[in-house]
């Protein structure tokens, strides 16, 4: 599927890139996508896969074919190189597999489609409605015996240069299973002999994969324009078990999620007292009470924003939902360290549990699920996300409840409060600008040994505990 380079046109010069460039120039970008960066591992295949033969129609069988999905998975590591590589962007055909359809986005870049269609395509962002761009994307794009339908249209801009944005959904026949299918693609590839496709699945419930990371399927050029796609059976049960796993990954690695868990933790086994300071020790039922508030309230808070960014499309802009998130971890923190909103803190926790819930929303909702799918995807995460903050709660709330006996604790409280505090402050002043700061950097790197911290914490709280119960000598 993966051939050279055509040496040649009539002239015998190198042939030239549709910005009028020779095919040495370094390209002015790489595709930022997961795909591309991950292609080494995608698509090295088993000398035995059929996946390889099936990708690469012609030629002979054997050793061919198996030297050609290993060019291919050369020219995977090859686009996956920095940007100072030389190489011209490609597109892809993003696939979302339904429980009856199929939804592709294809992603073209609009400077290889403006050569292909020997004219200029405007790049202004948004809406397209040059008819001559719609029919020649539309008559590209196939699957024998579907429905295919444009379902949207326009310019966006990922990552470097503005492109097109084309919208499919692809409808098998009645009795047919939308997991096996034949694509044939020749947008640009029929007119640029040197320009890839690749094709991946973004998400496929069934087939249990739900991530950030597409899975490739293959690629097209010139020459092989027709893809086998066979995913395989699939079911329900892998998707929900796929959706368990993406909830704890994503709350595992997000720090900011599990920081302002545990800066309204921090004060739990502690009474407030008059004049807004925290007092001692309240006791396991005090203790427990708040825990289960808390954690109870945060669910409900984040389960509602879930569920109503992934079914009605509630959305606000990325930036102030990340400074929103930052602004509740510097509350919590700034409570823990002083009584702000003593015994009300189940009600904070679900009010910011809402603005937590639009950043998962934003995840579940990249995702082309069927409503019955998205309602188990979205079970399955919140589920994966209660499970991580059950075991982070198991795992701290021992060593806080020792140390919380002992006269240590107002020191522990406070200075987690501050960390806490200042980790708040550079993510405020990070997001709010979109610039990164070295201490942004240094907390991110120091939460990534929470293990770590967490061990040295309960070591800390058991040896905090045997002093204080250290029988003191008597005297005479």
């Amino acid at each position: 599927m993966i051939v050279a380079r055509p040496a040649a046109f009539g002239d015998g010069s190198k042939p030239l890139s549709p910005t009028g460039e020779r095919d040495g120039r370094k390209a002015a970008r790489v595709r930022g996508s997961d795909a591309s960066r991950s292609l080494c591992t995608a698509l090295a295949p088993s000398p035995r896969s059929p996946s390889a033969s099936r990708a690469l129609p012609g030629g002979k069988r054997g050793f061919g074919r198996i030297a050609a999905a290993w060019l291919l998975a050369l020219l995977g590591c090859l686009l996956a190189a920095p940007a100072a590589a030389h190489l011209t962007p490609n597109s892809e055909i993003r696939l979302d597999f339904g429980a009856a359809r199929v939804d592709a986005e294809v992603i073209v870049p609009l400077a290889e489609l403006s050569f292909a269609l020997r004219r200029q395509v405007p790049t202004d962002l948004g809406p397209v409605s040059d008819i001559e761009v719609r029919d020649y994307m539309v008559r590209r794009v196939a699957v024998p015996g579907w429905q295919l339908r444009l379902t949207g249209l326009d310019i966006i801009q990922e990552a470097g240069p503005p492109d097109l944005r084309a919208r499919f959904a692809l409808t098998p026949p009645p009795g047919a299973s939308p997991r096996r299918f034949d694509l044939a693609y020749s947008a640009v590839i029929d007119r640029v002999p040197n320009h890839i496709v690749l094709v991946v699945a973004r998400s496929d419930f069934a087939g249990g994969h739900l991530s950030e990371r597409p899975q490739m399927l293959g690629g097209l050029q010139s020459g092989s324009t027709n893809l086998r796609i066979d995913r395989g059976a699939g079911s329900d049960w892998r998707g929900f078990v796929s959706a368990i796993g993406l909830g704890m990954h994503h709350i595992a690695e997000g720090h900011d999620h599990l920081l302002f868990l545990i800066a309204l933790l921090l004060p739990a086994p502690v009474l407030a007292a008059a004049g807004r300071r925290w007092n001692g020790f309240g006791g396991m039922r005090h203790t427990l009470h708040n825990l289960v508030a808390v954690v109870t309230a945060f669910t409900i808070g984040h389960s509602v924003t879930l569920i109503g960014g992934a079914f009605f499309g509630w959305r606000l802009p990325a930036q102030p939902v990340e400074v929103g998130i930052a602004i509740s971890i510097l509350v919590s923190a700034i409570h823990a360290w002083r009584p702000l909103f003593a015994g009300r803190e189940a009600f904070v926790a679900a009010g910011f549990g809402l603005i937590h819930g639009l950043a998962f929303a934003t995840l579940i909702g990249r995702f082309g699920l069927d409503p019955l799918q998205k309602a188990k995807s979205i079970l399955g995460f919140n589920l994966g996300i209660e499970l991580v903050q059950l075991m982070v709660v198991a795992a701290a709330m021992p060593a806080l409840v020792l140390l919380a006996r002992t006269r240590f604790y107002p020191a522990v409280r406070t200075g987690g409060a501050a960390l806490a505090g200042i980790a708040a402050t550079a993510w405020i002043i990070e997001r709010s600008f979109g610039t990164e700061n070295p201490v942004g950097r240094a907390i991110d790197a120091g939460l990534g040994h929470a293990p770590w911290l967490w061990a040295l914490l309960t070591l800390a709280a058991v040896a905090a505990y045997a002093i204080e119960r250290k029988p003191k000598p008597r005297l005479g």
